[in-house]
């Protein structure tokens, strides 16, 4: 198991940019807004410098004596799990600041059972006063201490030695490879409060993302490493989403849109959650057209079915179909996507998820269909249904064709004159392979190419 090394202060210490700087990469969100991160953000990071690897957690803001708010409750008591959990804690103050509530935090970590402790002063901008500037009598209370500056990157090449021989000092030393193309990466994609928190909690078997019946309360990408039945998965839990014009331009939720939009870039596979109460809204189109834009692999998954189930009048042997029925009309342009209806209170067939991104997946990386067999099924389709063309055009001719890629399938028709053809006949051609060849859970790609031409047509 990953050693863990959890970032700890109180709000507005520059946690996040800390954490951004760690890593190396903009996983959470930096903004001037007190508790902009509501959940326990984890990276899996390597240090290939220390030849080590741990997982380095952003926390929020500490602040144990806030009881007014639901949420702020919840994610204390998160950030406590967090800290017992933890091989390092890195306490992160301002440099030329000790507040009060640094004050009471300082008793608290002085308490028992406290892990290893490093205290890092932000924004010690000045390299001439490195240390002598910082005056505070707990530097000596803790196992070290380091000055920082995130804005300028300095010193953190030996905050990361310290903490890469201190975890080898007691047995943590763990070297990770980077994801490989055996992982399933699986992302989670939702409008608010549809419960796909607890959907997450439900697949995982663990509290590991806040959970509270009320909208928006993930704002960050979290991912999640885990093993089933014999695969291994990364689970991207995204942000929520919403349209960008209905966002303050370089707002928090901006942030959180890009970083979803982001995950869905990510992933090999996405699954849309959709409310299986309130039914398909406009944000769900455009969820999903996100995810086809991307060209990924796609899932639908109605949840909160036990409630469905439980509404007045509802005959429990025909609501599926008719369900289904909803959704063929709502999404007449998704024939091959599978769906799924999942109950994330009552864990109930939340593990179809899973195995349906199995076979999804052994479809994106294996399916390739030679062409001789393809050309002589095109024979067949062409016989059945020739090309359809406008008046004004001459005759399109198919001469033939094949699959030239696998992720997601891709096909090249030589033909005469793309322009000869009708818009319809590649729909018409997209359901007949399916139709023959399956090719379930993804966007098919058909081209035209001018015979004796580079010039390609995808429209």
């Amino acid at each position: 198991m990953l050693a863990k090394v959890t970032i700890i202060g109180r709000p507005n210490v520059w946690k996040s940019s800390f954490f951004n700087m760690y890593t190396g990469h903009k996983i959470a969100i930096v903004a001037d807004e007190a508790w902009t991160t509501r959940d326990i953000l984890e990276y899996e990071y390597t240090d290939s410098v220390n030849n080590i690897t741990y997982i380095v957690a952003d926390s929020w803001g500490l602040d144990f004596w806030s009881k007014t708010d639901e949420i702020a409750v919840d994610i204390i008591d998160r950030t406590k799990e967090a800290i017992k959990e933890s091989d390092i804690l890195i306490w992160l103050l301002e440099y030329d600041k000790f507040t009060d509530l640094d004050e009471k935090i300082l008793k608290v970590l002085t308490g028992k059972n406290m892990p290893p402790i490093i205290v890092v002063a932000n924004k010690a901008d000045n390299e001439n006063s490195k240390l002598e500037a910082f005056s505070l009598p707990i530097v000596n209370t803790f196992q070290a201490f380091f000055p920082v500056s995130t804005s300028h990157n300095k010193w953190f090449n030996e905050i990361k030695e310290f903490i890469a021989n201190n975890l080898k000092s007691r047995n943590l030393d763990y070297l990770v490879e980077e994801l490989d193309d055996s992982f399933i990466k699986l992302a989670l994609v939702w409008r608010p409060n549809v419960w796909k928190s607890s959907l997450i909690n439900a697949i995982i078997w663990k509290n590991r993302v806040m959970v509270k019946d009320l909208p928006w309360t993930t704002r960050d990408s979290i991912d999640t490493k885990f093993h089933y039945n014999e695969k291994d998965f990364v689970l991207i839990d995204t942000a929520w989403i919403r349209r960008l014009s209905k966002i303050w331009t370089r707002n928090i939720e901006n942030w959180s849109v890009i970083r979803t939009q982001r995950s869905i870039a990510r992933a090999d596979i996405v699954a849309v959650i959709i409310d299986g109460v309130d039914g398909i809204h406009q944000q769900d189109f455009f969820i999903i057209w996100r995810v086809l834009e991307e060209k990924k692999w796609l899932i639908i998954v109605i949840n909160k079915w036990d409630a469905v189930l439980n509404k007045e009048g509802i005959d429990k042997e025909k609501i599926m179909w008719r369900y289904l029925w909803y959704l063929s009309e709502k999404f007449d342009f998704l024939p091959w996507v599978s769906v799924i209806f999942t109950s994330a209170v009552e864990k109930k067939r939340v593990e179809e998820i899973l195995d349906t991104a199995i076979l999804i997946n052994e479809e994106r990386k294996n399916k390739r269909v030679k062409t001789s067999i393809f050309n002589w099924f095109l024979e067949q389709v062409v016989i059945k249904h020739p090309p359809t063309w406008n008046k004004v055009a001459h005759k399109p001719k198919i001469y033939y064709w094949s699959q030239v890629d696998i992720n997601p399938p891709k096909f090249v028709l030589t033909v005469n004159n793309p322009e000869h053809f009708h818009f319809s006949y590649k729909r018409y051609l997209e359901n007949k392979i399916r139709d023959n060849f399956w090719f379930s859970g993804t966007p098919i790609i058909i081209e035209y190419k001018w015979r004796g031409k580079t010039k390609y047509i995808t429209k």
